[in-house]
């Protein structure tokens, strides 16, 4: 009896394994809403009873698959040293750096599914939603630790300092991950080479001034700018395109069906049809149309005034941009899914998006190639582009953070530790022996 209780078991185990593997394949090419109980159960290779029998509902089965992949990770591929590591804390910082860079290229499954996620609006958090929240704060916890051992001057008595800076730093590598996604070329070993000098420097810089840093990090946010709210409008090319940028915020491009679109507006599918050859047109129409919403509230891209340094300009641009990142708009965060979301044919949606993207970064590229110092841009001709990269990623990892948790890094102090790293970067550049 006792033989074929443990064949049961190993049985019951190794169905449970094709469940999660099927349910975290699907979940990467179908999105949450796309991943359906029947197309698991296909994939598998096992009845539908047996996925109720070990989970109560979808959502509890991708929860447990997201978890099961992160602590998978946690064993096979840290990105801590050894508490008896003494290396200086650039060269913990950097090795840190580069090891959650390795961590990129291979794609976890749950980082992927955890963004994935977070970015639904849901109009209630749904299991594989919290999940990813409890490990992100776990890995906060973690990282809080960290720098306290790489930064012992910081103490235990600044705990919102090393927040942001773990909380800052997350935004880094979560928009790296996306920035992979985007652009698989992208050489982010190269990318953190440059860009790790200049947090190690900026980091140590904020360590060495505690009570300094910390009134970056409780500054209050800038008088907010009212945006003017969208006019309600009778065409039916509108109401189409606001009935389909909240449907798909709810519920991902799989989800966003026309016959969901006519019924919440009202239409026929032939008014659809009118206007859009597809759905996935629409969609793509979504994300301009939200763009060009946003990008018309956005401030310009001044250059410096008379003895401003660029850093300075920088700061006062990015601090009104970040925090219009806080309305969550549209087009990121359909972008977002689309660019984690491993499609077989490319959609047009995604290429739009990632059109804008590549265009916002060469705007900046130019900006920082302009007004940078002539002798960076001489010793590291790459540089503006890789501050481009570096700032894109970081706010997108911002936005990302705080569909997650409201509790992300406050704008001033996000945006201030973000340009410090920046012009640390640029300095290492300038003065070469400083290396």
């Amino acid at each position: 009896m006792p033989a074929k209780t443990d064949r049961r078991h190993r049985q019951g185990q190794e169905s449970r394994q094709r469940i999660i593997d099927a349910a975290l394949a699907i979940a990467a090419e179908r999105g949450y809403d796309g991943t359906t109980v029947a197309l698991i159960t296909e994939r598998a290779e096992v009845p539908a009873s047996s996925v109720y029998w070990q989970f109560k509902n979808k959502d509890e089965l991708l929860a447990e698959a997201l978890d099961y992949s992160y602590r998978t990770w946690r064993r096979e591929g840290p990105t801590w040293q050894p508490a008896n590591y003494s290396g200086s804390p650039r060269e913990r910082i950097m090795t840190r750096l580069r090891l959650s860079t390795g961590s990129i290229e291979t794609e976890p499954e749950y980082w992927r599914l955890g963004l994935m996620v977070s970015m639904l609006r849901k109009t209630r958090r749904i299991a594989a939603q919290e999940r990813f929240m409890l490990v992100r704060q776990e890995t906060i916890l973690i990282l809080d630790e960290w720098w306290r051992s790489v930064l012992p001057q910081i103490g235990e008595d600044a705990p919102a300092l090393t927040d942001l800076l773990s909380r800052s730093y997350l935004s880094l590598v979560d928009g790296l991950f996306v920035a992979h996604r985007a652009t698989p070329s992208l050489d982010l070993q190269r990318l953190c080479a440059l860009v790790g000098e200049g947090m190690a420097d900026a980091a140590q810089k904020w360590a060495s001034d505690v009570l300094g840093s910390l009134a970056h990090v409780d500054e209050p946010l800038d008088p907010e700018v009212e945006a003017a709210p969208p006019e309600e409008s009778d065409d039916s090319r509108e109401r189409l395109l606001r009935a389909a940028e909240e449907i798909a915020s709810e519920r991902g491009y799989k989800g966003t069906t026309i016959s969901r679109i006519c019924k919440q507006t009202g239409l026929p599918a032939s008014s659809v049809y009118w206007f859009f050859a597809d759905k996935d047109e629409l969609l793509a129409e979504v994300v301009q149309h939200s763009w060009d919403e946003w990008s018309a509230a956005q401030p310009a891209w001044n250059p410096p005034e008379p003895g401003q340094i660029w850093d300075a300009a920088l700061r006062v641009t990015l601090r009104r941009s970040v925090r219009s990142l806080l309305d969550a708009p549209s087009f990121m965060r359909i972008g977002h899914m689309l660019t984690l979301e491993q499609h077989s044919e490319e959609l047009a949606a995604r290429t739009r998006f990632l059109v804008i993207r590549g265009g916002i970064g060469e705007g900046i590229a130019g900006w920082f190639a302009e007004f940078l110092p002539p002798a960076a841009i001489d010793a590291e001709p790459a540089l503006p582009h890789v501050l481009a990269q570096t700032l894109i990623a970081a706010t997108d990892g911002f936005f990302i953070g705080h569909q997650i948790d409201d509790a992300e890094p406050s704008v001033p102090g996000f945006v201030e530790f973000l340009v410090d790293i920046l012009a640390s970067t640029v300095q290492r550049a300038t003065e070469p022996e400083g290396r």
